[in-house]
């Protein structure tokens, strides 16, 4: 499956938001609470799961955030949030479309990101309280070591 890296941002196509809004209309409700950097910014009654809209919304609103994702045949069929601040990238938010699951998209996409951000000298991260369960088993597959005492997990190996 040839899987490319598309970035989408506030000022994307709105097909590919609209694209990006079904990506995540197959994600537990856990997943689309906002990254705990974004909720100590907003309101208490926005710190529970938002609709698939509202949460591509919030994103797309911070410019401190953008949706790394999957493309297959002009098609957007995984994503993840990155957060960027000098040289880090901090992950979460994984997600890919029902149908293509157990495809190794998920890894593909990881691969790509890891790749784009070893290019642009950036190190990765993912904050353990932004994960669920089943993205640190695909962390962990990719290379990725928990950072026990700060946390996280950040990107070991070379890309």
């Amino acid at each position: 499956m040839p899987v490319l890296l598309q970035v989408v941002g506030e000022s994307s196509d709105p097909a590919l938001i609209e694209q990006l809004e079904k990506i995540y209309q197959d994600a537990q409700p856990e997943r689309l609470k906002l990254p705990v950097s974004l909720q100590q910014k907003q309101e208490q009654e926005q710190r529970m799961p938002l609709t698939p809209t509202q949460f591509v919304q919030a994103i797309l609103d911070n410019p401190t955030y953008s949706f790394y994702c999957a493309l297959f045949n002009e098609r957007l069929i995984g994503a993840v949030v990155i957060g960027q601040q000098d040289d880090l990238w901090s992950l979460s938010h994984f997600c890919v479309r029902k149908i293509t699951r157990r495809r190794r998209v998920g890894s593909r996409l990881l691969e790509l990101i890891a790749l784009q951000g070893k290019e642009q000298q950036q190190n990765l991260i993912a904050a353990k309280q932004d994960l669920v369960a089943p993205d640190h088993i695909i962390l962990q597959r990719m290379g990725y070591q928990l950072n026990e005492q700060d946390d996280y997990y950040q990107l070991t190996t070379s890309a």
